[in-house]
């Protein structure tokens, strides 16, 4: 059996050694110590997470703080600002609510410019840095991409029909900055290339028109991109892809791209054992630290093009979270094998889904069991008491069901008491038959030498034997 899928939460101090290009090592050769700072450490952020940082900045000497806006619903947006050079930078997380990588690692980044005064004099004087973290707080709020209109503040740049978009055109057009950084989060399913590695950072200069043509703006922030690749090259060999520049009229980062900014797409996504993005936002404020050193020293311009041209692009939803190899199935006198591919749902809801049943040979997973010799084998439904006391399940219990052929429950779930911690389906849908289908509830088991070795609920494997 090989190993399955297993969370390991990240320290909270992560050392990232970064390779700067030859002429920034010439004028600064050290290694950057990226502290993350505590209680950050999960997969959604919200405005209360942030809200002990913002009042712990607004205190600062060092970093000045303005409320730029507001969200629909009426949260506030946030502009911090340090430093007095020529050169403007700004950068801004969590246009879309869900993706939360970013928003730590700017506060991460706060947190050294406060107390690294030694590296914040380097660059301070040249740049004038203004960072936005968390557009969209309402959609962070309710764990969704998009706004409470409903809609994708990334596909507003025109239209300006969200107050969120409007903020941030605002602010874009106010501080008419040299270079952006557009921070944001992608599926966990994307793998660089063919490689079966999942793309933990993938990076883009967005085109600023359907040609795609390459201005003297455009090809500063691929430059800088191929400072920034060296960074993920020291951190996360292999890990990084870069993403398709097919022109986006309505995106905000093709639009800034336009307006004469030098626009990096930064997309944060998945490394292997880290459901909470924890190496994914080191590398973020690694890169954004490497970014700042070079636009200071103007390292990028010795830059070539190469190393952005050798990002391999993303392979889109590749991944799958975890496969089964070659289940037997015995269906009316029919027998077949198949691999099963199972989706899970990034939180805590039990949506674990078939995603594709048949050759699944070519696609990596972040979990692979060899089930050469195990049989499919449908769930049943244990019927819940009508009236009286309420079924008590404990662990011990639950674990019985299964290996007996159960795995869920029928009937009012109030008449259910549970005490185990592993998935509990009551009345699901869509449960598959003696065939298994793409896009029905990944609730099944594998049945090895006349005996339930496997359990498979909403997605979640439990091995029983």
């Amino acid at each position: 059996m090989k190993k399955s899928f297993q969370s390991l939460l990240a320290s909270v101090v992560v050392s990232a050694s970064m390779t700067l290009s030859v002429a920034a090592q010439a004028h600064e050769n050290h290694q950057h110590k990226v502290e993350m700072l505590p209680g950050l450490d999960q997969q959604q952020i919200r405005l209360a997470d942030i809200e002990p940082l913002i009042r712990r900045v607004k205190r600062s000497e060092v970093i000045t703080t303005k409320q730029v806006g507001e969200s629909y619903q009426g949260r506030p947006i946030y502009r911090f600002s340090v430093g007095n050079g020529d050169t403007v930078v700004f950068m801004w997380s969590q246009m879309h609510g869900d993706e939360s990588t970013a928003t730590p690692a700017l506060f991460d980044l706060m947190h050294k410019i406060e107390t690294d005064a030694t590296w914040r004099e380097h660059w301070a004087d040249k740049i004038t840095l203004h960072m936005m973290p968390m557009v969209n707080p309402d959609g962070a709020e309710l764990a969704q991409r998009y706004n409470v209109q409903g809609i994708d503040v990334n596909r507003d740049a025109r239209a300006l029909q969200t107050p969120e978009g409007r903020v941030l055109m605002a602010q874009g057009r106010e501080l008419k900055p040299d270079f952006g950084f557009n921070l944001h989060d992608q599926s966990r399913y994307y793998e660089v290339g063919n490689t079966g590695k999942p793309a933990t950072i993938s990076l883009l200069a967005p085109a600023f028109n359907h040609a795609k043509d390459i201005n003297d703006k455009r090809h500063r922030a691929m430059q800088l991109i191929g400072d920034l690749k060296a960074v993920g090259d020291r951190i996360i060999p292999g890990h990084m892809g870069r993403y398709n520049d097919t022109f986006a009229p309505r995106a905000f980062g093709d639009n800034f791209s336009a307006m004469g900014i030098s626009t990096i797409l930064l997309e944060s996504g998945a490394f292997p054992n880290d459901p909470n993005r924890q190496k994914a936002r080191a590398v973020n404020v690694a890169m954004l630290i490497e970014a700042i050193d070079s636009i200071a020293g103007k390292h990028y311009a010795e830059q070539t093009l190469e190393p952005y041209h050798s990002i391999p692009m993303n392979n889109s939803n590749s991944f799958k979270d975890v496969i089964f190899e070659q289940v037997l199935v015995r269906d009316n006198g029919h027998e077949y094998r198949i691999d099963i591919g199972i989706n899970r749902s990034s939180d805590a809801r039990q949506s674990g889904h078939i995603r594709e049943v048949g050759d699944l040979s070519v696609f990596p997973a972040f979990a692979r069991y060899d089930t050469n010799d195990y049989i499919y084998q449908v769930g049943k439904a244990y019927e819940l008491p009508a009236s009286g006391e309420a079924l008590a399940l404990s662990h011990h219990e639950y674990l019985d069901l299964l290996k007996q052929g159960y795995t869920h429950f029928v009937g009012a779930e109030a008449m259910l008491n549970v005490r185990t911690h592993l998935p509990v389906l009551v009345n699901p849908r869509d449960v598959p038959g003696s065939r298994p289908q793409q896009r029905q509830n990944a609730t099944f088991l594998l049945n090895k030498q006349g005996e339930v070795a496997l359990a498979v609920l909403a997605g979640v494997v439990i091995q029983l034997q």
